[in-house]
Formats: C-alpha cells, structure tokens, sequence
C-alpha cells in the first residue's frame, strides 16, 4: 500500500488532505487504515532502536573483553592458566632447575644476606632455594605480614635459622616466620628473590596486585631477582605503574635473564 513507504509526518499531511478531500462514508475506513499503518510504523521504530542497543551494548562488553585480555587482570588470569597447566611432576623438576641455575649465579654467589619466599601452589617451589641459602652459610630472610588485618598491609622480614623449627603457615597459606622470631635484628638484604605472576623481558614484574613487594623495595639498594616458570615470562611489555618496581633479573628452569647493565655479570646470556 502507498502509506506503508510514507513516513509518520507525510502521513499526517496525507490525513489532513484526505478529510478535506474524501467523502465522510468512506473517512472512517481510511482512518482506521491509518492507525494500523502508524502502529506499525512505531513498532518498526522500536524494534530498530532496540536491535541498535542490542549491537552497542555487544560492541561494549567486547571492547571491555578485550581491555581487560590487555589489562593485568587479564594478564594475571593468562599467566595463572599457563602455570595451572605445568604437570606437578613438571613443577618440581623446574624448580630444582631453578635452584641450580641460581647456585651458579656470581650474583648469589657474592650475596651474603637473601630474602627469599615460600611458594605458593601457583609459584616456583622454593623449599630447594630455602634450604640452599642455609647450607650455603648465608643470613636467610623469609617475609611476613605484618598486621594482616591492618587496611595498610606492609611486608616484613625475620632471620631464620631454621626452615623446620622456625617457619609455620601464615596469613596466606605459606611459610612464614615464626612470631616469636621476628624479634630478632634484620639485616639489609644483598638479594631479594621475588615471586610474581609474570614477568616480561625488560624487568617488568606483575604482582598479585597487592603491592607487598613494590612498597618494601622502594629505596632498598639490593639486588632484586624474581624466580619464575619460564612459561611466565612473556615477549610482550607488562603494563606497569610508576610505583612498580623493575626487577634485575629472572631466573626460570630453562634460562637467567639479566637487566641492570650496571649490575651486569660476565658470560650471562641476555634477553
């Protein structure tokens, strides 16, 4: 029919025009053929303004998808996957590989003082590096939360002495020293060995995001190395903050890398 092409203004012209032309028997015809054909109209109105926020609301929540892939959630979340997949049998063995690669580091070598965690099931097992650094006659520094139901959560450090007798699970489901070891005097770490969820190859490190490390290192001279599997070493740069803290190198069970030129060791390989 003709007034299905016209718009809803033509057809009120066309209306107007049509009570002045058009006998009265036959007016009330076409005017019920008009309300049918502006119903219509304003449903096709609605449907096209819902299927256009229909396509926003998709194009929306993809360009989030696609932030967030970008974004350290998403890069947590892929790094954490990569680990996840690595075979328990696997983890050990690159752990140990982690250990030695580490003893024949110049920079261990020379260090005195160490800090160094405990793993979690999603990080390297550092049991082999603990009790290394002990046999090794080196001041062990394990880290603690301090306050850990302060807002402000601040990292701590204790000597230990003794993995077995002076470590028990803490805040988090890890080893930590005992309370009434933290008493004693802490010397400044030469190295610290850093967890992290990934880590790229400038030094970039990306955290679990509570920033325990970032804020302890700040200011500290020494030496900061992060332990990793190598599948958590990523070509592409971390998005990083000013606040995060470059490390200077990273050890996985397949390679060291090392960042900090003046701190550069002779015959290692770099990224």
């Amino acid at each position: 029919m003709i007034f299905e092409s016209l718009g809803l203004g033509e057809l009120g012209v066309v209306l107007a025009l049509t009570v002045i032309l058009v006998k009265p028997k036959e007016l009330g015809k076409i005017l019920r053929e008009f309300g049918k054909i502006k119903r219509k109209a304003l449903q096709i109105q609605s449907d096209v303004k819902s299927q256009l926020e229909s396509i926003t609301a998709m194009e929306e929540a993809q360009e989030e998808k696609e932030k967030a892939l970008t974004g350290k959630a998403g890069m947590r979340k892929r790094a954490r996957e990569l680990v996840r997949a690595i075979p328990a049998p696997d983890r050990t063995q690159a752990s140990l590989a982690i250990a030695r690669t580490l003893s024949e580091w110049p920079s261990y070598k020379s260090a005195r003082t160490v800090s160094c965690f405990s793993g979690t099931l999603e990080e390297v097992d550092t049991e082999p590096v603990l009790r290394m650094i002990l046999s090794d006659g080196k001041t062990l520094l394990m880290p603690y939360v301090e306050n850990p139901e302060a807002p402000e959560k601040k990292l701590g450090m204790a000597v230990v002495r003794d993995l077995d007798g002076e470590t028990a699970e803490g805040a988090f489901g890890i080893l930590e020293p005992k309370s009434e070891f933290r008493v004693r005097e802490v010397p400044e770490p030469d190295l610290v060995l850093i967890p992290g969820v990934s880590f790229d190859l400038r030094g970039g490190r990306l955290g679990k995001g509570l920033g325990f490390y970032d804020r302890y290192l700040a200011g500290r001279g020494a030496l900061k190395a992060g332990l990793a599997f190598d599948v958590q070493i990523t070509q592409k740069n971390l998005t990083l903050e000013a606040h995060d803290q470059l490390m200077d190198a990273v050890v996985s069970e397949k390679r060291l890398l090392v960042f900090s030129a003046p701190r550069m060791d002779a015959g290692v390989a770099q990224p």
